[in-house]
């Protein structure tokens, strides 16, 4: 039987999320030392959260695009791959 895998584990393997996710803890432990009022607290709370929704959301867009390209290809090995190429 496997043994979970911590949350620390988890959290390592995508660094991004981890960053915010301390400087969340950073803003609750008031180690920024600069949030005396609740009102600059949630402010930074609100922000930290809206940036990690984001750059969660994206990620598993992408993540979710290729895993359907993968299958795409397994069901359908005669198709083509290609980009949209934007001209700009």
């Amino acid at each position: 039987m496997t043994s979970p895998i911590s949350l620390a584990d988890r959290l390592a393997a995508h660094s991004e999320l981890e960053l915010r996710v301390s400087a969340l803890l950073d803003i609750v432990e008031a180690e920024a030392g600069l949030l005396d009022r609740a009102d600059d607290a949630e402010e930074a709370v609100i922000t930290n959260l809206r940036g990690m929704g984001n750059e969660l959301l994206t990620e598993w867009g992408a993540d979710k695009e290729d895993q359907q390209c993968a299958e795409t290809c397994l069901k359908h090995p005669e198709a083509k791959v290609r980009k949209k190429t934007l001209i700009g």
